[in-house]
């Protein structure tokens, strides 16, 4: 992949987050999945959700590692929702962070696979 390609594409900015949502949404295997693989990758989701009678929030945050072969690495991505009492979204994030290994395997991971998926589906 040409490093122009890759400068386009950043941990966390819409362009990547836009691709990890397209592959989370076709590889797990179904809402409350909370572990799956996909290729070499190990998906793992952890789900914190809270509620009172103003507001509710769900937190599902994701951990993505890929031990090998080739470089290894790790991300994290985490979505969050709020609510108001109607039930009516009040706030809604998504954020990503690398935890370990080579950030260039990582996102190029993130973007064939997110193509193939979009081919796919």
């Amino acid at each position: 992949m040409p490093q122009a390609d890759r400068a386009v594409m950043r941990i966390g900015d819409h362009l990547f987050l836009h691709a990890w949502q397209t592959l989370r949404a076709a590889s797990q295997p179904g809402p409350e999945a909370s572990r799956w693989r996909v290729g070499a990758v190990t998906w793992r989701r952890t789900r914190l959700n809270q509620s009172c009678v103003d507001f509710s929030m769900v937190q599902d945050a994701y951990a993505l590692e890929h031990p090998g072969p080739g470089a290894p690495w790790g991300l994290l991505v985490v979505m969050e929702t709020w609510w108001d009492s109607g039930h009516r979204v009040i706030r809604s994030q998504v954020w990503a962070t690398h935890l370990s290994g080579s950030k260039t395997a990582l996102q190029d991971w993130i973007r064939n696979e997110a193509k193939q998926a979009e081919r796919v589906g």
